[in-house]
């Protein structure tokens, strides 16, 4: 079994809200007038809000002095990522213009449990069915708050591992 499959099966979910029903999702991509990625949709309809054994991701980021972090993963509610995008667009940081606080084209998925959020990053390709994964950090500046983590969802998923001990 590969590692995708080993990441997104039921042997390796800690706990999840059951399943939705797709017109959830069609309604949050009819909203962002966005696709989002079939591997992704097939996961979250069976097991909404996730959280997963294998949830940590390491990538390189420009706001750590070594370039390495170390990160985990919890599925959001689908319920959820409308009001999170309303949330970091709506001024409740006032030290920030609004412009700054959550770009368009950004749509979470998932947070790291420290106010970060991971998210699909539709902001050049709205017509892509399969964007690059992204994390939004809430209290980096303006020039560091995206920073790139895989090229798309599978990657991304493939990039997953439990934590150790």
């Amino acid at each position: 079994m590969g590692q995708r499959m080993k990441n997104l099966s039921s042997d390796n979910i800690i706990r999840d809200y059951g399943f939705i029903s797709p017109d959830i999702l069609h309604l949050l991509e009819k909203e962002h007038g966005v696709i989002l990625p079939e591997l992704y949709v097939d996961f979250i309809l069976k097991h909404n809000g996730a959280r997963i054994m294998s949830r940590i991701f390491d990538y390189d980021d420009p706001n750590y002095k070594d370039g390495r972090n170390a990160n985990a993963l919890t599925f959001m509610k689908v319920e959820e990522i409308q009001d999170q995008i309303d949330i970091v667009k709506s001024g409740e940081e006032p030290d920030w213009p609004i412009k700054y606080r959550f770009e368009d084209g950004l749509i979470p998925f998932g947070e790291n449990g420290g106010g970060d959020m991971i998210c699909f990053d539709y902001r050049h390709d709205k017509t892509t069915n399969n964007p690059p994964i992204v994390i939004w950090n809430h209290d980096m500046g303006f020039d560091h708050r995206v920073v790139f983590v895989a090229n798309n969802f599978e990657e991304f998923i493939n990039m997953l591992h439990e934590p150790e001990d």
